[in-house]
């Protein structure tokens, strides 16, 4: 997310997402987000664990993109 994101700008329901014990419990998923300024080289980093499996299985990403 861009440096100026905040989250209580977002609808209420739209909030869920970025609160990982709400998104887990609400949508079944494990969501993680990050700012802009972790740098290209962080966020790699995080998709490539984020995608590996226990068993270093890749598995899906979804990204999303807000209005």
């Amino acid at each position: 997310m861009d440096e100026d994101f905040d989250i209580d700008r977002l609808a209420a329901p739209a909030q869920d997402v970025f609160d990982s014990v709400r998104a887990k419990l609400r949508f079944q998923s494990d969501v993680f987000w990050a700012r802009a300024s972790i740098g290209k080289e962080a966020l790699d980093l995080w998709l490539d664990t984020y995608q590996t499996s226990g068993t270093f299985r890749k598995r899906g990403i979804v990204e999303l993109e807000l209005p």
